[in-house]
């Protein structure tokens, strides 16, 4: 089963009403919300943090476990090198959203892992689940960063 982020079932139309408002709301708003979903993601090689993706389609699951397994005896956020994974991952999500047609309304977040469901649901990490819940907050905040005129 792939995962499929939607956050919000009225967000086209609201992506496009605010944008036609404020300029550069959703980039902005996806801007956070790459931010909140690198934060959430637990790192045990790296790999999924570093492949999440922003785009008008969903990418496939192909990618397996790869790198560094995390030093035995620490959690998930404990990889030594999971900020630096956090920046990667967070830097290839600004790129996929620099790289979206201005057109675009429609957005799909999801994960080129083939283990994206059993993090999002066999371990309880939920990161989809907590961006999702975070929608109103991040949407609040990026209206206020775009109207302030932080770029």
């Amino acid at each position: 089963m792939n995962l499929n982020l939607q956050i919000n079932r009225g967000l086209d139309g609201k992506f496009q009403r605010l944008d036609q408002m404020v300029d550069g709301f959703r980039d902005k708003y996806l801007e956070y919300m790459a931010a909140e979903i690198v934060q959430n993601s637990p790192s045990d090689t790296g790999t999924y943090v570093t492949n999440h993706n922003i785009g008008t389609t969903e990418v496939p699951a192909t990618l397996g476990q790869s790198g560094q397994r995390r030093p035995s005896g620490t959690g998930p956020f404990d990889h030594p090198r999971h900020q630096q994974y956090i920046q990667e991952g967070f830097e290839k999500l600004l790129a996929d959203i620099v790289g979206l047609p201005d057109e675009t309304v429609r957005v799909v977040v999801s994960n080129a892992t083939t283990y994206q469901d059993e993090v999002e649901y066999g371990h309880g990490y939920a990161v989809y689940g907590k961006a999702a819940r975070e929608h109103s907050r991040i949407a609040r905040d990026a209206a206020a960063a775009v109207k302030s005129g932080e770029r």
